[in-house]
């Protein structure tokens, strides 16, 4: 794994703690300020689109076109797709309008969901494909991989903090995600596949005020 991905679960890890301690809202977590990937060790281009994931700053809510940040968190993944001979592929709307949102904490939900179907594919070549697309006046993201897919009875237990189907797992990933989703307004849940693997979806209004509510 790189350096940078190691990073990455590390500060989730951290994530972990925080929600651990904010008892008064168990629902959110608290980004924390650690260590800063200050240089690309591993070669990565994408180390300044990573560093800002991790800085220490309140939420903020601005224009964001989400293809976009699709597209960096694919760039950020390709060294780890391509170690477990994973495809990636996408199916963008051109059209999606930009929406308030915070950045960095979009960035997250993208890195996990994306890290999780590639892990999930780490014992056979696969596919992640993601999509973004207008639907009933949303927008709708979805996550797909190809791998060990979920079983039915725990396709809403994933999303509790601490649950984990894997063997060095927080637990934290999916249960930080869904809050930051629902703290934009949108709603995350996962879909078994027809055939292997599983997806993950998640919605966001396009009308979002800077007055809603952020996970902090």
């Amino acid at each position: 794994m790189s350096n940078t991905l190691k990073l990455f679960i590390a500060m989730w890890v951290l994530s972990t703690l925080a929600l651990a301690q904010h008892e008064s809202q168990p629902a959110a977590f608290a980004r924390s300020g650690g260590p800063d990937a200050t240089s690309g060790a591993d070669g990565n281009d994408s180390v300044p689109a990573f560093r800002s994931l991790y800085k220490k700053s309140p939420p903020q809510r601005e224009l964001v076109d989400v293809n976009g940040i699709i597209e960096e968190m694919l760039t950020l993944l390709k060294g780890e797709a391509n170690r477990y001979s994973v495809a990636m592929r996408t199916e963008l709307a051109a059209d999606l309008p930009k929406i308030m949102v915070d950045r960095v904490q979009l960035q997250q939900v993208f890195m996990n969901l994306m890290l999780n179907a590639i892990e999930a594919m780490n014992d056979s070549v696969g596919e992640l494909t993601v999509k973004s697309q207008l639907h009933d006046g949303q927008l709708q993201f979805s996550v797909s991989d190809t791998g060990v897919g979920l079983p039915t009875e725990k396709m809403e237990q994933i999303f509790s903090a601490f649950f984990t189907t894997k063997p060095q797992g927080s637990g934290m990933g999916l249960a930080i995600s869904r809050s930051i989703v629902e703290s934009h307004g949108g709603r995350l849940w996962a879909a078994a596949n027809d055939g292997r693997g599983a997806t993950f979806y998640f919605t966001l209004p396009t009308q979002l005020t800077e007055s809603s509510p952020l996970v902090a």
